[in-house]
């Protein structure tokens, strides 16, 4: 009968326990159930305004019934909130100590603070934030767990915390293996995020190392420095990069807020040409950089935590917003990579904007939410680097139209001279090496200084464009054709002796001679002489062979015009007479 008394005494303890956290709204959570999910509902919450409370205050408080009911699966109290309490019950109903494992993952608040309380006396009190060395921690995790064996019977929990950052807490009460493998499913999921983006860094930095092109390295800057923002705030810089300072995590997150930021802006004055395109938005852009770097440094010097973190949020929110702007003006000024930039931005913009609002409390907290800032980053991510392939693509095919219109006659659209010695030097070197026949042909237009003086320069050139259009289609696939100079065209004809070659002028004089030309009151006809000449000094130079098959042309001229001369090199005429003939032209 005596032995029943004390546990009759504990059953009567528990049950008034239970009822007055059913008063407050709040269910006790039992350990014969796992909870896989937070649990703000199952919580009641007071925020402390008239000073610090301890313990003692805070259980007086529920039991007086100021607490609140948790009305969200995760508490949010907002940036800069007050400290505040919260309080749960525990049933056990086995007959000994059940183990849970209770996690508050956030992983920015500055303190915590755990008491577990059964049968009206405290059992055991845990401390834990970022304001302590990491390796102080219980449970070794970038989150602030804690083990706790649970007596039978009712328990009651609660914990203070205490941050100038966005409050959010996500509660989670389950066991080991349940918070384990959910730990590893958010590691794996950070891994793949970590790792593209680091693929990505790596990619565009072996890019401008190769091309020196400076949108590819603020590319990569812009991604490491949103990588060092996100180790920050998720907890993973101070596990694995700097356990020991505490003073650098208070601030760390503000400051790479801000310089993410600054790096994404950077970026878009790089790859969208700003300081071409737009000098005045650029100049605008830096400001916002500088004046927002000056109100955080400020902040700083004033050692307001809280400052620093509203100069980072709303400098970050408004980046979100000036990218796509930035974005819809590249395209407006028809920037072909403009329409991928836009769409990076609209992505990053959504998942940043759905991430501050959940860590504002303005929408649910969920995995979603909290990290839509990762998913837009990796769609922003993608598309810019298909961004900047295509802007590469769009480059590169620009300098090759470049080059291809250096190297270009504007006139007639045929090679010019310096197209010609480029397109000329392999057959030629294959010509020496091998033994192969080769040829060039010169041709000048007959009379042509008198055509143009007595019709116009304008006449001139539609007759220049004519003989260019009979050449190209009466030259051979592999011969080389191109414009010499003022009335002159030059072909070389790889694989062909001179016999050959003087047989394909000999077309293109008759095909020349039977054009006509429209003019104003009639058509002109003209004529063109050839000079031929056959690569056989193997020692000799392709400007020795184009002097000989002029000579052969100045011969053509000298012999009455609108023919073919063909000399050999042992038969190549004098070059004295080349003067005279040229003035008699």
């Amino acid at each position: 009968m005596h032995g029943a008394l004390p546990t009759r005494i504990r059953w009567l303890a528990g049950s008034l326990l239970l009822l007055l956290g059913a008063l407050a709204g709040a269910a006790p959570l039992s350990t014969d159930v796992e909870h896989d999910a937070p649990i703000g509902r199952s919580t009641a919450f007071l925020q402390e305004t008239g000073g610090r409370l301890d313990l003692a205050g805070a259980l007086a408080a529920f039991r007086a019934g100021r607490f609140s009911p948790g009305d969200a699966a995760v508490l949010n109290f907002g940036i800069g909130a007050r400290p505040a309490w919260i309080r749960f019950a525990v049933d056990n109903p086995a007959s000994g100590p059940v183990t849970r494992q209770l996690s508050v993952e956030t992983a920015w608040l500055d303190r915590v603070e755990v008491h577990v309380l059964h049968r009206g006396g405290v059992v055991a009190a845990y401390r834990a934030g970022d304001r302590l060395p990491f390796m102080q921690r219980q449970v070794m995790s970038r989150y602030f767990m804690f083990d706790h064996a649970f007596a039978p019977g009712a328990s009651e929990v609660f914990i203070r915390v205490e941050t100038p950052d966005p409050m959010v807490v996500p509660l989670y009460f389950e066991s080991r293996e349940a918070s384990r493998l959910r730990q590893m499913e958010q590691q794996l999921s950070y891994g793949l995020v970590y790792g593209f983006l680091i693929a990505l860094i790596a990619y565009n930095a072996i890019l401008y190392a190769s091309l020196r092109t400076t949108s590819y390295l603020s590319y990569a800057l812009y991604l490491a420095a949103f990588i060092a923002m996100n180790v920050a705030y998720t907890g993973h810089g101070f596990a694995w990069l700097w356990p020991e300072a505490t003073r650098w995590q208070q601030w760390s997150n503000p400051l790479l807020m801000v310089l993410y930021g600054s790096a994404g802006l950077l970026f878009a004055i790089r790859f969208l040409d700003l300081r071409v395109r737009f000098p005045r938005v650029r100049r605008a852009v830096l400001a916002y950089c500088a004046a927002g770097a000056a109100l955080l440094a400020a902040a700083i010097v004033a050692d307001s935590q809280r400052h620093a973190l509203l100069v980072a949020f709303a400098f970050v929110f408004v980046f979100t917003l000036i990218m796509p702007v930035l974005g819809v003006a590249a395209m407006r000024a028809k920037q072909k990579p403009a329409r991928y930039f836009l769409l990076a931005a609209c992505a990053a913009m959504a998942g940043a904007v759905l991430t501050t609002l959940a860590t504002w409390g303005f929408i649910p907290h969920n995995a979603w939410t909290f990290r839509a800032v990762e998913v837009g980053m990796l769609a922003d991510a993608t598309l810019l680097a298909l961004a900047l392939a295509y802007q590469f693509r769009i480059s590169h095919e620009e300098r090759l139209r470049a080059e291809r219109l250096a190297q270009l006659d504007p006139l007639t659209g045929l090679n010019n001279r310096r197209a010609f010695y480029d397109l000329t030097s392999s057959p030629w070197s294959n010509a020496l090496r091998h033994g192969h026949d080769l040829s060039v042909v010169l041709l000048d237009l007959d009379r042509f200084k008198q055509l143009n003086d007595v019709h116009g320069h304008a006449h001139g050139d539609a007759v220049l464009k004519a003989v260019g259009g009979v050449l190209k289609e009466g030259i051979r696939q592999g011969d080389v054709l191109a414009r010499w100079g003022g009335e002159e065209f030059i072909v070389l004809l790889p694989e062909t002796t001179a016999r050959e070659a003087a047989a394909l002028a000999e077309r293109l004089r008759v095909a020349i001679a039977a054009m006509r030309v429209p003019r104003e009151g009639g058509d002109t006809a003209l004529t063109a002489s050839f000079g031929v000449a056959q690569l056989e000094d193997r020692a000799g130079t392709l400007d020795a062979l184009i002097a000989q098959a002029d000579a052969c042309l100045y011969r053509s001229k000298d012999e009455g015009r609108n023919r073919v001369t063909s000399c050999p090199a042992r038969q190549r005429p004098a070059l004295p007479g080349i003067e005279a003939a040229s003035e008699a032209v």
